[in-house]
């Protein structure tokens, strides 16, 4: 079975569980957010074995479900344990008996702010009574992701990035256009929650910010020698290459909202 065919089973399989996770959101949303959050800080963690680099998997995962979770059940001053978390992954790098480094201590906290951040900001998001924020952001990634890698199969000739040899001008063009008419078909069909303002914006922002955060972990696993995150989905690698774009597109939809839209 080919590359593209178990991509194509898969994406069909899951795409439609995952918009039902988030649909229902609540309590369904926290697991599915906190399995994604462990599996992508174990796999951006184990990438930087081949450098000889060892950061604080458990502490460090540990510390960011816990964050989340308190979040989510809205325990008062929660924000206060990120605070802390310099000092616990420092201390505990300090007295580990093999391999300390303090580059350990900053991949561990990258860790948080590349991944479980991101990841608590959805929580955030996705409590919005205006609009499913989230399941827009996806959605955008998704078709990005999509018609750019397609678009590249059947078109791409010129290469975008001496980081991503099979990534081409022509497939992010693609994927780029096609994420912004997606972007005017949520202004359509939902008129009074996605101005059309709001569908240009978001449509720029997640077609150009969703590509820079595949490019980002191709940067990575690169630098660590490594073709995916893992094996753990057939035909897309590991979680992290999964919910690159994601990641990368939260942040930014997150201040958009809030500064631009003044909805928290």
């Amino acid at each position: 079975m080919s590359n593209t065919l178990k991509r194509v089973i898969v994406g069909l399989i899951a795409i439609p569980v995952l918009i039902l996770i988030i649909l229902n959101g609540g309590i369904y949303f926290l697991i599915f957010s906190l399995l994604i959050c462990a599996f992508a800080m174990w796999e951006l963690f184990s990438i930087f074995v081949n450098k000889n680099f060892f950061p604080l998997k458990y502490i460090s995962i540990f510390l960011s479900l816990l964050i989340t979770i308190l979040f989510y059940f809205e325990i008062s001053n929660f924000y206060y344990l990120i605070l802390l978390y310099i000092p616990i992954i420092t201390t505990a790098e300090i007295f580990r008996k093999d391999n300390a480094s303090p580059v350990n201590i900053l991949i561990s906290l990258f860790g948080f702010f590349y991944i479980s951040l991101p990841i608590l900001l959805m929580n955030y998001i996705i409590n919005l009574e205006i609009f499913n924020y989230v399941l827009y952001s996806i959605i955008l990634v998704w078709t990005c992701d999509t018609f750019a890698y397609f678009g590249g199969k059947k078109f791409g000739k010129h290469k975008l990035s001496v980081i991503s040899p099979n990534k081409t001008i022509e497939g992010s063009a693609i994927g780029f256009i096609f994420t912004l008419i997606f972007s005017f078909l949520f202004h359509f069909i939902f008129p009074t929650q996605i101005s059309l303002t709001d569908a240009i914006v978001m449509g720029l922002l997640v077609g150009f910010f969703a590509q820079i955060g595949d490019l980002f972990e191709s940067l990575l696993k690169r630098y660590t020698g490594v073709k995916d995150s893992s094996e753990l989905i057939p035909g897309h690698g590991g979680v992290l290459d999964r919910f690159d774009s994601l990641l990368f597109v939260t942040p930014i939809v997150f201040v958009y909202i809030v500064f631009f839209k003044n909805l928290f």
